[in-house]
């Protein structure tokens, strides 16, 4: 899961600094020890260009295994919606503790292709729906989850979010026992491959945003946030810092935080001064050295391309 600050985040249009990617070997992108760096500080940006070269690395041994990667969570997805007397399959099927009621069908041909809108095609073998179905419950907890009987299944198409943008791949869709609701599981073999996030403590990261989404405009990466609606000249606000640090095959854009760092705002007496956490739509841009052709975006905190907005 992304991890999110407790500020969701907020951006100004701030053109960053493109950088591209050391020849240095990676660190393990984390301190060895002591306090945690102040958001904007000079610190706080070393460790987030050192795990953006962390990222780039992971992504492209990711890359050696797959040709297919996709954005977290698109290996499958539920379809309509539980009817309030089935509400308790709810943890059942989405951790897919799921059991076929008979023999379900076999793969009807050896490969199946992910197609994106640009034409581009990559051909995967193509699993039987029992290995989906098997595949559906790996690393999900779900402790003491009796299984829910899956009653038929057929070969169709699924559009899932990849690190190269939205892409049709072959899936199957099984139908479950008393319920509308269906459940889709991409029908492919070797792909798709996640990316590992960088090493070392999860809640270890460094200061900063994740984008939600990005789009292009020629070598320019407008990036989509969530955060504060002012900016760091005013009380609870934030302003944004974008940067590319570029590799072969993808970028990682880092998103350095500036918060408000003057007096407390005087308040009535007996009252104490306080923000509230709400998010608003930010946008924010990066201009690359070359264009993105075809690369990925990456986000520096979990390591995970960052979805293509097609709006």
């Amino acid at each position: 899961m992304r991890r999110r600050a407790a500020w969701f985040t907020m951006t100004v249009l701030l053109a960053g600094c493109a950088s591209t990617t050391p020849e240095t070997p990676p660190g393990p992108g984390g301190p060895a020890s002591g306090a945690v760096p102040a958001p904007g500080s000079a610190a706080t940006l070393d460790r987030l260009r050192e795990r953006a070269r962390v990222v780039l690395a992971n992504y492209d041994a990711a890359l050696a295994k797959s040709k297919l990667v996709l954005v977290p969570g698109q290996e499958s997805r539920e379809v309509g919606a539980l009817e309030p007397a089935n509400e308790h399959l709810k943890q059942v099927i989405g951790a897919g503790r799921l059991r076929p009621a008979g023999e379900l069908p076999g793969a009807p041909r050896e490969k199946g292709e992910a197609v994106w809108p640009t034409g581009e095609r990559v051909s995967l073998s193509v699993i039987s729906a029992a290995e989906g179905l098997s595949r559906l419950a790996q690393g999900r907890d779900c402790a003491g989850c009796v299984p829910h009987t899956v009653t038929a299944a057929r070969l169709t198409t699924m559009r899932v979010a990849t690190s190269r943008g939205p892409a049709t791949v072959p899936a199957w869709e099984y139908t479950l026992q008393g319920t509308k609701m269906r459940v889709l599981r991409t029908a492919l073999d070797s792909g798709p491959t996640s990316v590992d996030p960088p090493a070392g403590n999860p809640d270890d990261i460094p200061d900063g945003n994740a984008p939600e989404s990005f789009r292009v405009e020629g070598r320019r990466l407008i990036l989509k946030l969530v955060g504060p609606a002012e900016g760091a000249d005013k009380p609870c606000g934030e302003d944004y810092r974008p940067e590319a640090v570029e590799g072969e095959n993808a970028v990682a854009v880092l998103v350095q935080r500036r918060p408000y760092s003057g007096p407390e705002p005087s308040t009535p007496s007996g009252t104490e001064w306080g923000c509230t956490l709400v998010g608003h739509e930010r946008f924010a841009t990066v201009t690359l050295t070359a264009p993105l052709n075809g690369r990925t975006v990456l986000e520096v905190q979990q390591g995970q391309p960052v979805p293509l907005s097609t709006l």
